[in-house]
C-alpha cells in the first residue's frame, strides 16, 4: 500500500498524510479508511520516535546539540498530532535534564 510504504521512507502523521492524500484527489471516505488502517499497523507515537532517533544520531555525529522545541516543531510541521509531539518534546527535556545533571 502507497501509503505504508511513504510512512517507511518518510514517516509522516495523521494530518500529513490526510493531506498528501486530499492533494492525490483521494475522496475522504477512502482516506480516513487508509488513514485508520495505516495507524493501526504502524502506531504514531512510534513512527515519530523513530524520526526523532535519527536525527539524534544525525546529530551526535555531526556534534550538534538539537533543541527539543526544534523537534517539536519538526514534528507538527511532519503531520503528528500535538498529543505526540508533545511526549517527544517531554522525554528530550527529560533526558537533557538527566545528561545535564551528571
Amino acid at each position: 500500500m502507497w501509503a505504508q510504504f511513504r510512512l517507511q521512507n518518510k514517516p509522516i502523521g495523521r494530518y500529513k498524510l490526510n493531506q498528501e492524500l486530499r492533494t492525490k484527489g483521494v475522496k475522504q471516505d477512502i482516506i480516513q479508511k487508509v488513514i485508520d488502517k495505516t495507524y493501526k499497523e504502524m502506531d504514531e507515537l512510534t513512527l515519530a520516535r523513530n524520526l526523532i532517533n535519527e536525527k539524534l544520531v544525525s546529530s551526535k555525529i555531526k556534534n550538534i546539540r538539537i533543541d527539543p522545541k526544534k523537534i517539536y516543531n519538526l514534528l507538527l510541521r511532519r503531520g503528528f498530532s500535538g498529543q505526540v509531539s508533545k511526549i517527544i518534546y517531554h522525554e528530550l527535556n527529560n533526558e537533557n535534564t538527566v545528561t545535564s545533571n551528571k
